[in-house]
């Protein structure tokens, strides 16, 4: 019979859910951030430290998300979607009657606080929603509406400020925060508590640090994330003097925002054509290397004071847009292809909240050198910086290999598999099953897909002991797939063979130096 052919990850009821709330929320996000503002500057004149506050109110959760992450892989991932989307539509009409500043803040912190666990909740969600060869393409589809939004959000915020108070705005962004629990009660998967829930917290927090720093990949991507995200701050907090310096009108500010936003949706379409053939560091190397490019030129330009059409930065603006698209949606492929279902939470929000930390401080540092060298020099430094990211990423990483493998089906082609109706998690009372809905052998068809429980039995039956292995360990097992799992069986079979009959059937444990 002829081969079933793999829908996209669209073609998936729950995903499309996820990816509407994910698209409504980021929209109305936008439009909450352009009324907030306004409010803050013009209604109740607060000022830079007005400003400052606020924006201080909105990052500092970030930096709490490692440790909330546990509580939200010892939870359901719909529940704790409907929960937060609750909440926050509560803390956002909250803004509409908010007295002053202070109170904005308060609110604004609580509420950045669940939309970082709700965040992380959405993350588990989509590994649950689509099979694992679909999550790179699913990941690549929410990060072009995410820079679609960004050039539609921005404008579509002012246009109701004008029009509207900005306290109505906020009224409105509440009302998407509704349209998140609708979706999520409409969920049929849904991702199972952690496994190890009873442990003490602080073991299970030190699960996702030691998945990450264990894993040469990971902890690797966090480093050039964090050194990238650094330096790109360095430049992007000094947007508001860039613009003039190039001999623009500060308006071309928000044109700036809206090129990027265009690049971005462009880049992440090509992206989504050709990521699934291309060696992830080896492309996130290529865009580093295309930004600081292009930085170290506008840099050039300024210390130079040479003057360009002010079309022709928009353009070189929308590049850098595209060229951004290859570290957006490398990240979080990689970040997915390396870490086990039950621990996405807290590798998630660990490989975030990291280079977070240097976000803040990155300003500072910026404000000190153009104050030292200039803002020409700095764009320089910083440019080259980048080029020397992308060198080092190139030859340490670049042989990497694509983190999923390249789908043989067109997307939009063949009916979507539906899972059972019912909210209940899939794995239940199976702590190492995946937490998705089983592959169904089609007819014809020759293979089915190996679960977590399988792989552990399977070793388990050939006699290797696994009773004393790390948690370390036990996420290598997990993450082994079908085909490396027969090849560790025939070596050991074969290494048996080789040796008398007392070696093949000792007492202690035959994995030794072959399986540990």
């Amino acid at each position: 019979m002829s081969r079933v052919r793999v829908p996209g990850p669209l073609a998936g009821r729950d995903f499309r859910l996820l990816y509407t709330s994910t698209v409504v929320s980021g929209l109305g996000d936008w439009l909450d951030q352009v009324a907030l503002l306004v409010l803050v500057t013009t209604v109740w004149h607060g000022g830079a430290g007005g400003l400052a506050l606020v924006v201080a109110a909105s990052m500092l959760p970030l930096l709490a998300t490692p440790f909330l992450a546990v509580l939200v892989d010892r939870r359901q991932s719909r529940r704790v979607l409907i929960l937060t989307d609750l909440v926050q539509a509560g803390l956002t009409l909250g803004l509409v009657v908010a007295p002053g500043v202070y109170w904005a803040a308060g609110l604004v912190l609580v509420r950045s606080a669940l939309g970082s666990v709700g965040g992380l909740a959405g993350q588990i969600q989509l590994r649950v929603s689509v099979p694992p060869d679909r999550v790179q393409a699913a990941t690549v589809l929410l990060q072009t509406a995410m820079q679609s939004v960004k050039i539609l959000g921005p404008a579509l915020g002012g246009l109701l400020v004008a029009f509207m108070s900005p306290r109505a705005v906020f009224a409105a962004n509440a009302c998407t925060f509704l349209v998140g629990v609708i979706t999520a009660r409409a969920l049929r998967t849904t991702s199972s508590p952690s496994p190890n829930a009873d442990l003490h917290y602080f073991k299970e927090l030190g699960e996702g640090f030691r998945h990450v720093f264990g894993s040469r990949l990971l902890r690797s991507l966090l480093f050039v994330m964090c050194s990238l995200m650094f330096v790109v701050f360095l430049y992007d907090s000094m947007a508001a003097l860039i613009v003039p310096a190039l001999g623009m009108g500060t308006s071309y500010i928000g044109y700036m925002v809206s090129a990027v936003g265009l690049g971005g949706v462009a880049g992440s379409l090509l992206m989504g054509r050709f990521a699934a053939h291309l060696r992830p560091f080896l492309t996130m190397a290529g865009s580093v290397l295309a930004i600081g490019c292009i930085i170290g030129v506008i840099g050039f330009t300024i210390v130079r004071d040479i003057r360009i059409d002010s079309a022709m930065w928009l353009c070189v603006i929308f590049l850098l847009g595209i060229a951004s698209a290859g570290i957006l949606v490398t990240f979080p492929s990689v970040v997915h292809s390396e870490t086990p279902v039950e621990l996405t939470g807290r590798v998630w929000a660990l490989m975030n909240s990291v280079p977070a930390v240097l976000n803040v401080l990155a300003p500072v540092l910026a404000a000190a050198l153009v104050a030292w060298i200039g803002l020409g020099s700095l764009l320089l430094l910083a440019g080259a910086a980048l080029l020397l990211t992308a060198a080092v990423v190139a030859v340490r990483l670049g042989g990497v290999p694509p983190t999923a493998p390249p789908s043989g089906a067109d997307d939009g082609a063949g009916p979507a598999e539906e899972p059972e109706p019912g909210p209940a998690p899939l794995n239940s009372g199976a702590p190492h099953r995946e937490t998705r809905a089983p592959h169904v052998k089609g007819a014809g068809s020759s293979t089915e897909e190996i679960t977590m429980a399988d792989k552990i039995d399977k070793l388990a039956e050939a006699g290797f002991s696994l009773t004393d292995a790390t948690d370390a360990q036990q996420a290598v097992l997990k993450s082994l797939t079908e085909d490396e799992v027969n090849v560790l069986l025939s070596v050991k079979s074969r290494v048996e063979a080789a040796g008398s009959d007392v070696e093949g059937h000792s007492l202690s444990d035959p994995s030794g130096g072959y399986l540990w």
